[in-house]
C-alpha cells in the first residue's frame, strides 16, 4: 500500500512549507530552498518492498541540502538511490557532482552531507536502505556517491535503470515470496552496477584511475579562485597527461572544463545565498571565484540556475528568511 502525499489540497502561499515538513518526514531530513517565486506543486508516493523503501516525486524547482546538523540530530545510517526519470538533477557529495538525465541514477550516503538541485520540474524514484545491506555486496559503495549511473550509455547500468523503474511500478503485486526475491536482487543488481560501471572489484581497493580523479577533483575545489586554472594545470598537478585526465572524466558524462566552470558556479551560488555574505558585490563574489569576466559570468550564471545572479541572491536571501520564520513557528519534531 502506498502512502500519498501532495500539495494539491494546501493554499498556495503555503505548498512549500509542507513540502519541506512532508518530504523530510518521508525520505530524509533536509533543508529545502523554492527556485522560483512561482506556486510551488509537488507529489510524492512512498511504499515499501522488505527493507527497501520505494518512493516516487513530482515536485516543482527547489534546492535540497542534508547537513551535519541533520546528520546529528537524526543519523540515519541508510543509502539513497536516486533514479531520474523526467526532467534534469544536479547531485553533490563528497565534493563529487553529476548531473542526471532521465534514466541515470546515482547513490547518496546519508551518513555525510550531500546537496540536490533540481531546477526544472522533475520526476524522481527514490530508494531507500539500510547502508549494511549494499555494504556486504559491495565494500567500495561508500566511495561512489554521488557518480553518475548512465541509463543509457553502459550496458549494465541501462539494465539496472529499466529493473528499477519496473520493480517501482509492480511491487504492490507481488507476494511476500516474491518480494524477498526482488529485494534481495536489487541489492545484488545495485551492488552490480557500482562495480562494472566505475571497474572497481567488489569489497577491493579503488583503482588508480579512481585516485587521480579524485585528487583532481580535490585540486580543482582548493583552486578556484585562481583565475588560471585549466584543464592542462590540474593535469599537472597530477603528473599526468591532458589526454589522460579528460579519459578519466569521459565516464561521468562532463569534461574537466565543465566540471571546473560548474565548480565556481556553484560556490557563487552558495556564496550569493549565504546571508553573511550579503555586504559582498556580485561581481567581488565571482571574482573570488575565478571569473574574471562580469558579463560572461552574468550569462553563464543565467544559463546554469535560470535567473541573474542578483535574481537568485534576491530569492535566496527572501527564501531562507520565509524558512526560518517558519522554522520558528513550526519546529522539527522527532
Amino acid at each position: 500500500m502506498k502512502r500519498i502525499l501532495t500539495t494539491k489540497p494546501i493554499k498556495e502561499q503555503e505548498r512549500f512549507a509542507y513540502w519541506h515538513d512532508m518530504v523530510g518526514g518521508a525520505i530524509v531530513q533536509q533543508d529545502m530552498f523554492q527556485l522560483s517565486s512561482q506556486t510551488f506543486s509537488g507529489q510524492i508516493e512512498t511504499g515499501s518492498l522488505e527493507n527497501i523503501q520505494i518512493s516516487e516525486l513530482f515536485a516543482d524547482p527547489y534546492h535540497a541540502v542534508h547537513s551535519k546538523r541533520h546528520i546529528s540530530k537524526f543519523g540515519e545510517d541508510t543509502f539513497l538511490i536516486i533514479l531520474q526519470t523526467a526532467g534534469q538533477g544536479y547531485t553533490e557529495q563528497d565534493q563529487r557532482e553529476a548531473q542526471l538525465q532521465p534514466g541515470d541514477f546515482i547513490l547518496y550516503d546519508c551518513t555525510r552531507p550531500y546537496i540536490f538541485r533540481g531546477e526544472q520540474p522533475y520526476e524522481q524514484l527514490v530508494f531507500k536502505f539500510p547502508r549494511s545491506l549494499l555494504l556486504a555486496r559491495c565494500g567500495q559503495a561508500k566511495q561512489m556517491t554521488s557518480l553518475r549511473m548512465p541509463g543509457t550509455q553502459h550496458p549494465v547500468s541501462s539494465m539496472v535503470s529499466t529493473f528499477l523503474r519496473n520493480v517501482a511500478s509492480s511491487y504492490l503485486d507481488f507476494d511476500s515470496v516474491t518480494q524477498v526475491r526482488v529485494a534481495e536482487s536489487t541489492l545484488d543488481l545495485l551492488a552490480t552496477a557500482l562495480s562494472t560501471a566505475f571497474s572497481v572489484k567488489l569489497n577491493e581497493v579503488n583503482s588508480m584511475a579512481n585516485v587521480y580523479r579524485e585528487r583532481a577533483r580535490a585540486f580543482i575545489s582548493t583552486h578556484l579562485a585562481d583565475s588560471e586554472l585549466t584543464p592542462s594545470l590540474v593535469a599537472a598537478s597530477q603528473g599526468i597527461s591532458l589526454r589522460y585526465l579528460h579519459k578519466l572524466f569521459e565516464a561521468e558524462g562532463q569534461s574537466v572544463a565543465t566540471l571546473i566552470r560548474n565548480r565556481r558556479l556553484d560556490q557563487c551560488r552558495r556564496d550569493l545565498g549565504d546571508p553573511k555574505q550579503n555586504h559582498r558585490t556580485v561581481m567581488d563574489i565571482a571574482f573570488q571565484c575565478g571569473f574574471n569576466d562580469a558579463a560572461h559570468f552574468s550569462r553563464i550564471f543565467k544559463r546554469r540556475f535560470k535567473m541573474s545572479p542578483t535574481e537568485y541572491r534576491i530569492s535566496a536571501l527572501n527564501t531562507l528568511n520565509e524558512q526560518t520564520n517558519h522554522d520558528l513557528l513550526f519546529p522539527y519534531k522527532q
